[in-house]
């Protein structure tokens, strides 16, 4: 039986693979902190309560909304999987991290513009 020492093998975090997770962490509470924001105003309340003042642009909100958030939790599982010893690996997880941040801001942009 052989053991094997892993012990003097350091491992280097990448930059990247780091930003995806925090990128994804945020992604939830962010949005969360987003439509409160956004049911906190009187017209959104009324919308809800009575489906007067709606904004007739609002279901288009959503669905970009809806969407750029699976994206960018897609785009960010998708950087935190990929293994670092495939070459692609140093030009894919760069372009996905900067695709999740960009769909990340663009979830949160779209529901506080519905508000």
């Amino acid at each position: 039986m052989t053991i094997e020492n892993t012990a003097g093998v350091s491992r280097k975090r990448s930059g990247w693979r780091v930003a995806a997770a925090i990128a994804l962490a945020l992604l939830l509470p962010a949005t969360v902190l987003s439509w409160i924001c956004v049911l906190a105003t009187p017209e959104y309340g009324r919308c809800l309560t009575y489906g007067e003042q709606c904004d007739p642009a609002s279901d288009v909100l959503m669905t970009i909304a809806w969407w750029s958030f699976w994206g960018s939790a897609a785009a960010g599982v998708t950087a935190l999987l990929l293994r670092p010893s495939w070459t692609a690996t140093a030009r894919i997880r760069p372009i996905l991290v900067v695709g999740q941040t960009a769909l990340a801001l663009a979830t949160q942009a779209t529901v506080l513009a519905n508000g």
